[in-house]
């Protein structure tokens, strides 16, 4: 008799004990998914590209003196809608630039520059939960590249463009890759041709390294991903599988350039590189430049833009 209660006292306590644990974990999970997606929640976006370009000892008011833009906007499939700054000349051929994490459409302009002086049109969009996009969520181009997806159609229907092209930078990379497979080639929401410069390689993969600082296969790193993986799919409805660059870009079939930063701590080189070799499509080219994360534009930009308008002439 003593037996059986003590066996059933300790059923009990396990059962107990696992669900105590079960909703610790789900309540963990809920907590940095939130935290993912709102990441840039007490951040002011726009001063951040301002102090970047300060770091890289760029002249934002020259290029505001130069080059005047117009505000304008495109709706996304789910009701989103894309602010963006349209840099215009009446060339058939525009650019869509996509920024990376933490800043917004500012931070991209060393790069319409690049664009605009070899005389093509450009227009800088903000990425969600980033600058004045009205959706406060950062789903690591999951949502994001339907804004791309809309803004391109709007490139085409309503500004008449003839050749549209997407240029993304860190995570606007990996926002420009999960677009690019996510479109038909020739469809009116599909560009000619994209350029990845230093694409995140993972949703997952980039929040174990953030959480095991370095380390994936840290528990740490496995248990926060874990739970958070399985509260955003439950709860959100968002897949972290879904922003998987790497294994994304098997059906990616429009021509893509791939820019790889040699110095680069953020999206290290050979992560780069594995995004490009599962690149669907066979017309695809990789350049690389000694430079740190996305600085390529800052360190050669002459050279950088050759590179680029050499891919795009093929």
């Amino acid at each position: 008799m003593k037996k059986s209660r003590l066996k059933k006292g300790i059923i009990i306590t396990l059962i107990v004990v696992f669900i105590l644990g079960a909703g610790g974990s789900f309540a963990m999970g809920g907590y940095v998914a939130d935290k993912i997606l709102h990441q840039n929640e007490s951040k002011d976006t726009q001063d951040n590209s301002i102090k970047q370009l300060g770091v890289w000892e760029y002249d934002i008011d020259a290029f505001n003196e130069t080059y005047k833009g117009t505000e304008i906007s495109a709706t996304a499939e789910d009701g989103n809608t894309v602010p963006a700054t349209y840099f215009g000349s009446d060339s058939d051929t525009c650019v869509i630039l996509v920024h990376g994490a933490g800043g917004d459409r500012v931070s991209t302009y060393p790069l319409a520059e690049g664009y605009l002086k070899r005389g093509y049109d450009v227009i800088a969009i903000d990425q969600r939960g980033c600058g004045t996009n009205a959706d406060d969520r950062v789903t690591f181009g999951i949502n994001e590249s339907l804004d791309v997806k809309a803004m391109v159609e709007y490139a085409r229907q309503t500004l008449g463009k003839k050749t549209v092209y997407v240029h993304g930078q860190s995570m606007g990379a990996q926002t420009t890759a999960l677009y690019a497979s996510n479109v038909t080639p020739g469809a009116v929401n599909a560009a000619d041709a994209v350029i990845c410069d230093s694409p995140v390689p993972g949703m997952e993969l980039m929040l174990k390294e953030m959480f095991g600082d370095g380390d994936t296969e840290s528990f740490m790193a496995r248990y926060l991903t874990g739970t958070s993986k399985f509260y955003m799919g439950l709860v959100n409805g968002i897949d972290y599988d879904d922003a998987d660059t790497i294994n994304v870009v098997k059906n990616d079939n429009i021509p893509t350039l791939i820019i790889c930063s040699d110095r680069d701590s953020v999206c290290l080189p050979n992560q780069v590189e594995m995004v490009y070799n599962n690149v669907a499509c066979e017309n695809k080219a990789i350049v690389h430049f000694d430079s740190a994360h996305i600085e390529g534009i800052i360190d050669y930009p002459e050279e950088y833009m050759d590179s680029v308008e050499e891919f795009l002439n093929k």
